[in-house]
């Protein structure tokens, strides 16, 4: 008799769990992350009594400042990728017989021929 009790209160307490846990599930759509090629506002990470006793208004950055900001940041680059185009269209990057050397390695006759380090070829 108080076994059929305790599996009946066991079967019961484990279907009102089951159905409560299956009546919490967010229903809502979650929300879309945010792009990553948003700008952000820089802050400093100051220390706990600077926050404490300092009340001036932190600077906080307009939108056309961040659009300046970013403008800078793209010519930069854009700067940088023209002048890396540049040196890789030189000779000692565009011709392999220069072995990635500033200056093609002499060829020298088989009993004659040095270890290179920096290729590690023997010319």
């Amino acid at each position: 008799m108080l076994f059929r009790i305790c599996v009946t209160l066991v079967l019961t307490i484990g279907i009102y769990v089951y159905g409560y846990g299956q009546s919490t599930r967010d229903v809502a759509a979650p929300k879309p992350p945010a792009p990553k090629y948003q700008s952000f506002k820089k802050t400093k990470k100051k220390g706990f009594f600077y926050k404490l006793f300092h009340n001036k208004k932190h600077n906080q950055i307009t939108g056309a400042e961040e659009k300046e900001e970013f403008e800078k940041r793209m010519k930069r680059t854009v700067r940088q990728k023209a002048k890396q185009e540049k040196i890789s269209m030189q000779e000692q990057y565009q011709n392999p017989l220069y072995f990635g050397h500033k200056k093609p390695p002499k060829k020298r006759p088989p009993g004659k021929r040095k270890f290179c380090k920096e290729c590690g070829i023997w010319h």
